[in-house]
């Protein structure tokens, strides 16, 4: 019998659906296939033989309708809206692949994969091997045994946890491998329509099977069991057998395959080349081919790159950058820390020791240190630079802390000599995940680079990637329309963030620390009153304890609410806004989250992330939001709620030097009024450019009322109506914001566009457009890829289609706003002013500014803004200031 073999089964259907959703970027083949399931799935596929080396894998699919537990359960499954069509086409491909793979894939008619797994895992146990079953399945764990392990997917297609049956018994508290299926047939499985028993979740469940010992056990004892818990028991014993029968992994799928004849890796590497580098996967099939001991017999249609561009220059590296310099020529720009530890090391005048790595036609340089620093001054004031994170790169010589000193100032950049990758990227695929430089060349380079190695270190080859990458994005970029967005837009913004990250703001911490106690104080006081209404004591920051108090304890009704992995109802923030208003505890329990978000995440974190020139400096991205807004983090100030008092208690400890006030501009109703001009319509253009309250002109409009007898509550609903059109918002979403029933949020939304009628064709033609081309642009050519416009799932086709509406107006604004910021800057160094641009957020401007140069500065900021587009309605920017952003806002 053959020993301590390891077999590795991945069940294919789990591992494409999760793969499919964790990737959502367009991907395609040259022959315009789609790819973003196969990328996933074949990225975690490697990841895992990296990570557990089996000596032999199966994939397993399913074939056909379920036939064994639809003839149990007709209801089995059928639920699940049909496999997306660019999924679905992903299917045969994966197979295809996995053949090239020489790994055999096991499907069999009216046999589900799972029954499949189940079979191979016995079958592989009883002869001595061990087990892994790679799924995302939770229903699995019932195969765990001291030989069968289940590598179960957490989230997206990386993260992953091994689940023995020790681990099994810990996650369900004492229910055993093998009493897996008995749990289900309690608790039930709403994503296979399994019914169960009503009312009884996971927790329930797991107590009655461990009191009883098993379900037959539960069900003998039915008349124990007191109230409605018992009753249903009794009255759907039927249906719990039948739920176990249905979760049970069938073990005897008639399988023909012979297991000791499962081999990895057993496949030809150059059938391997050809057929991955077919769908662009080029950095992927270098890493399969790396897997298989055997060479690569014929040329690869993936061109390699020049040995000389791979070779230190063995010249004076001052030389190469002077010639490169001289001839005009884009240079691949990456940075390492000198310490091998990943932990920066000091060298004297406490400058951070790193090393820089350039790379030109010519090959490639590396510079430490003071020389390091120097060169890259050097290429900043006079070369053409190309990196995956320029900004980061500008920050070594001009740190966020402003009490170092800065070797390049950022008004020395010039924004036609710097091209940022990842933001090139970023505009091609603004929904993509990530955008390191490994990830860019597999998408869209044709060339294979060598693995990282002492002589040619991961930096190395982030200098060589960048410059490669630069002409085929430059190329990409106007092919998309989206070349002015990167080079009249985002990059003209780039050496403005830096000067604003560097200068940061000032923030008293002692504010911050009275703030705090005072808070926690509050908090502690809702704590007690939450604890005295639910009648007893809990963690309220338990999802599972607070979902165990609201709906078990004191009856909520939990009608249309779903259940979370772990079995019990979901308490996020949406189910407790619902509640709030047939609870008090509800409202409470909102009210003490938000105390406690704000406490833990700005009043206790931020004295923490002060520098050395006693300034908070927040970190601008250019590469986060889809929409194309900046977003701030470490700390996010984007995130203070703007209207709240919790929010003004923050902004209280950001102040400014004495003499200067905190001056913010922000522009008013910037959406609307591009709705307005974009869409044309008369009326929304008439009720703007006569300056009256707008919000009160729509109500009269919608409601038809005169509007010196507008309402605040008529106000109040036509203001949420215009801004939720502009995010696409149907009735179902404006029925919940304003708290009324659907079919009157539906009549107020045709009222809208019956006084609208310009909004509402413009809106339909974005749509229609999306439809026909699968983008929508802004008006300065920022596009939005809408993949989904034209599934079949229903809630990914509408999210597409509120994007397509709402893009052409957020991303204007985003646009504007970044034009803005950069003008501004301008202007206020080309006319010598001393006040300071600090801030961004979302439509306003941020500002420190001297007392005698408010007057001015507050002309020029709102001139500017105001000044960066003409539109069909006015662009109004409002200005105001005090003593700290909390007085300034």
């Amino acid at each position: 019998m053959e020993q301590q073999k390891t077999l590795a089964v991945i069940d294919g259907n789990s591992l494409m659906h999760r793969a499919f959703h964790a990737i959502r970027q367009p991907m395609s083949a040259p022959d315009g296939r789609s790819t973003n399931a196969l990328f996933g799935f074949f990225n975690m596929f490697v990841k895992f033989i990296e990570t557990f080396t089996p000596d032999g894998i199966l994939c397993a699919f399913d074939k056909g309708k379920p036939r064994i537990r639809m003839e149990l359960l007709p209801q089995y499954k059928a639920q699940r809206p049909p496999m997306d069509p660019s999924l679905a086409e992903q299917f045969p491909m994966v197979k295809e692949l996995l053949h090239v793979l020489n790994i055999p894939v096991v499907e069999l008619e009216g046999w589900e994969g799972d029954d499949i797994l189940g079979t191979l895992a016995r079958r592989g146990e009883q002869v001595g091997y061990n087990m892994l079953l790679v799924t995302g399945d939770r229903d699995m764990y019932q195969l765990s045994t001291d030989k069968v392990q289940i590598v179960s997917t957490k989230k997206g297609v990386s993260d992953v946890v091994v689940m023995t049956p020790e681990s099994v018994v810990d996650l369900y508290g004492g229910i055993t491998p093998q009493l897996v299926p008995d749990f289900y047939g309690l608790k039930g499985d709403t994503s296979d329509n399994i019914p169960g028993v009503p009312g009884i979740g996971p927790k329930k469940a797991a107590a009655l099977i461990t009191q009883y010992g098993n379900l037959d056990e539960v069900l003998a004892h039915a008349d124990e069991v007191k109230g409605k818990m018992g009753q249903n028991l009794r009255e759907h014993a039927e249906d719990a057998l039948l739920s176990r029968k249905i979760a049970t992994i069938r073990t005897d799928a008639p399988l023909e395959i012979d297991l000791t004849k499962v081999h990895f890796p057993d496949f030809d590497p150059t059938a391997v080349v050809e057929a991955f580098s077919a769908l662009g996967f080029t950095g992927m099939t270098q890493r399969l081919v790396r897997l298989s001991d055997e060479p690569v017999v014929q040329a690869s249609k993936t061109p390699t790159l020049p040995s000389s561009e791979l070779k230190l220059y063995e010249g004076d590296a001052d030389e190469f950058v002077s010639e490169a310099i001289k001839a005009g020529e884009w240079i691949g720009v990456a940075a390492s820390q000198a310490d091998s530890s990943g932990q920066l090391t000091f060298a004297l005048g406490d400058t951070p020791r790193i090393a820089v790595w350039l790379s030109s036609s010519a090959g490639l340089v590396c510079f430490d240190n003071e020389k390091a620093y120097a060169s890259l001054a050097r290429l900043f004031k006079e070369g053409l630079v190309c990196a995956g994170d320029v900004k980061g790169l500008v920050h070594l010589l001009c740190p966020m802390d402003s009490s170092r000193p800065a070797e390049l100032a950022a008004s020395e950049i010039a924004p036609e000599r710097i091209f940022d990758a990842g933001i090139a990227a970023y505009l091609l695929e603004s929904d993509r995940t990530s955008y390191e430089l490994p990830g860019l060349v597999e998408t869209y380079l044709s060339i294979t680079l060598p693995d990282p190695s002492d002589d040619i270190p991961q930096e190395a080859l982030d200098a060589i990637s960048a410059r490669h990458l630069h002409p085929v994005l430059e190329k990409r970029l106007e092919e998309d329309g989206s070349s002015d967005v990167m080079h009249k837009i985002e990059m003209p913004l780039l050496p403005v963030l830096v000067a604003m990250e560097r200068r940061g703001l000032s923030v008293d911490t002692h504010v911050l620390a009275q703030q705090s106690s005072e808070l926690g104080a509050e908090i502690d006081e809702m704590a007690h009153a939450i604890h005295e209404a639910a009648g007893e004591e809990f963690n309220i920051d338990s999802p599972m304890q607070l979902s165990h108090v609201l709906f078990d304890v004191l009856g909520l009704p939990t009608r249309g609410l779903k259940r979370t992995r772990r079995g019990y109802y979901s308490t996020n923030a949406k189910v407790l806004a619902d509640l709030a208003s047939q609870s008090k505890i509800v409202s409470e329990v909102l009210e003490y989250r938000e105390r406690a978000k704000i406490k833990s995440t700005y009043l206790d974190a931020l004295p923490a992330l002060v520098l050395g020139d006693g300034r908070i400096h927040t970190t601008f991205n250019q590469t986060v939001a889809a929409t194309g807004r900046l977003s701030s983090s470490d700390p996010n100030l984007q995130n203070i709620p703007t209207r709240s008092e919790l929010g003004h208690r923050v902004r209280k400890a950001f102040n400014v030097a004495e003499g200067s006030v905190f001056l913010a501009c922000d522009y008013s109703q910037i959406e609307l009024r591009l709705l307005a001009h974009l869409s044309g319509d008369e009326h929304l253009i008439a009720a703007f450019c006569e300056g009256a309250d707008f919000h009160a002109s729509t109500a009269a409009r919608v409601f038809n009322v005169p509007v010196e007898e507008v309402t605040p509550l008529l106000r109040s609903r036509a203001k949420a109506v215009n801004f939720g059109i502009v995010y696409g918002q149907q009735a179902f979403g404006l029925a919940s914001s304003l708290k009324i029933p659907r079919a009157e949020a539906q009549e107020m939304i045709d009222r809208y566009f019956e006084a609208y009628p310009g909004v509402d064709a413009y809106l339909k033609e974005q749509v229609a457009f999306a439809h026909a081309h699968g983008y929508v642009t802004t008006m300065y050519g920022r596009r939005r890829h809408t993949k989904d416009i034209n599934s079949r799932n229903f809630q990914a086709r509408s999210f597409a289609e509120r994007t397509a509406m709402n893009h052409p107006m957020q991303g204007t604004a985003a646009d504007i706003i970044k034009i803005a910021m950069a003008r501004v800057e301008k202007r206020i160094a080309e006319e010598g002013f001393k006040s300071r641009l600090i801030l961004q957020i979302h439509d306003e401007l941020d500002l420190e500014v001297p007392e005698n140069e408010i007057e001015a500065i507050s002309e020029l900021v709102q001139t500017t803004m105001q000044g960066v587009v003409e539109l069909k309605v006015p662009l109004l920017a409002e200005v105001s200031w005090g003593q700290t952003w909390a007085e300034a806002k």
